[in-house]
C-alpha cells in the first residue's frame, strides 16, 4: 500500500476513534456510529464535531505528541466536543470553524500540558477553551447564543429522556442518536453501556425528586454529565458501582449549582466529580491499607 494511503487510512482511523473517546470507547467502530448518530441530529453539527477531532489530532502530530495517545483519538475528543459546542450554541455555520480549529489546536495543547503534569484531564481542555472562546464571543458581540426551544413538557417522557441524557454528552437532542450511542458502547463494553443507561436514568429520577422543570429532564439536560462519570468508573465490582453513584450524585448536585451562577456547564460537572471522586477513592483505599 502506498504510504501516503496509508498515513491517510491512520488519520481517518485517529479522527473516528477521538469521537469515539468523547464516551472513553477507543474503537474506529464506536467512532463511526456516534458520527452517523450526530448526523442523524444535524449533518452541520456533525461536520464541526469531526473537523473538531481532526484538528486537534492533526495538532498532536504537527507538535509531536506521543503516536501511541494519537492512535488512541485522546487528543481528538476535546477537539471535537469545541466543535459540537460551538455549534450547539451559536449554530453550525461556517464562519465558525475557524473557532473550532483554533479551539480544538488549544484544547490538545492543553490536554499534553496536564497530562506531563501528571493531572487527568478528561474533558477539561475542552470546557476550559469552550469557555474561553463564549466568554470572547461575548465580550466582542461577535456570535449570539441561540435560545434553547425546550418546549412544552408537563409530563415525562421516560425513554426520550433516558436517550437523550445519552445524546446530550456531545449536545445531540434526538432520542434515536441516543439509543445509536448507547448501543454502540453496549457492543463495545456491554459493562459501560449497563452503567451508561442506568446513569441517565438515575439523573432523570433525580431531576425530577427535586422538582426540576420537565421540559429540560425530558430533554436530558439532567443525565450526560452523570453518563460519563458513569463510563469513567464502570466496572463488575460492587466497589466500582458504589463508586460510580457517588460520582452521579456529586455531578448532579455540581451541575445544579454551576447552572445557578449562570455559567453554560458543558462536562465541567463530569470533570470536577470524577476529580473528587477518584481522590476520595484514592484516600480512603490508603486508610484501610494503613489498618
Amino acid at each position: 500500500m502506498d504510504k501516503h494511503i496509508s498515513i491517510a487510512i491512520q488519520s481517518i482511523k485517529n479522527t473516528l476513534i477521538g469521537l469515539a473517546q468523547i464516551m472513553l470507547q477507543p474503537s474506529v467502530g464506536v467512532g463511526m456510529v456516534f458520527l452517523v448518530g450526530s448526523a442523524i441530529n444535524s449533518v452541520p453539527l456533525a461536520i464541526l464535531g469531526l473537523i473538531g477531532s481532526a484538528a486537534g489530532t492533526l495538532t498532536a502530530v504537527v507538535v509531536g505528541f506521543s503516536p501511541k495517545y494519537i492512535r488512541n483519538g485522546l487528543f481528538g475528543f476535546n477537539g471535537a466536543l469545541v466543535g459540537f459546542g460551538l455549534g450547539y450554541f451559536y449554530g453550525p455555520i461556517l464562519s465558525l470553524v475557524i473557532f473550532v480549529l483554533l479551539g480544538a489546536s488549544a484544547s490538545t495543547i492543553i490536554m499534553q500540558y496536564m497530562r506531563l503534569k501528571g493531572w487527568q484531564p478528561f474533558t477539561f481542555p475542552f470546557v476550559i477553551t469552550t469557555w474561553l472562546i463564549m466568554l470572547l464571543f461575548r465580550a466582542t458581540g461577535s456570535f449570539e447564543i441561540i435560545p434553547w426551544s425546550l418546549g412544552k413538557g408537563d409530563s415525562l417522557n421516560f425513554m426520550q429522556a433516558a436517550f437523550r441524557g445519552i445524546g446530550q454528552v456531545f449536545f445531540q437532542e434526538y432520542a434515536v442518536t441516543g439509543l445509536l450511542l448507547v448501543t454502540a458502547i453496549t457492543l463495545n463494553n456491554w459493562v459501560a453501556g449497563i452503567f451508561t443507561i442506568g446513569a441517565s436514568c438515575i439523573g432523570m429520577l433525580v431531576a425530577l425528586s427535586f422538582g426540576l422543570p420537565t421540559d429540560a429532564i425530558n430533554l436530558g439536560l439532567f443525565g450526560y454529565n452523570g453518563v460519563l462519570c458513569a463510563i469513567a468508573f464502570a466496572g463488575k465490582s460492587l466497589r466500582d458501582i458504589i463508586t460510580a453513584l457517588v460520582a452521579i450524585l456529586l455531578s448532579f448536585l455540581i451541575y445544579c449549582g454551576v447552572i445557578y451562577i449562570g455559567i453554560p456547564p458543558l462536562t465541567f460537572p463530569f470533570v470536577l466529580a470524577a476529580w473528587i471522586t477518584f481522590w476520595g477513592r484514592g484516600w480512603l483505599d490508603k486508610k484501610l491499607s494503613m489498618r
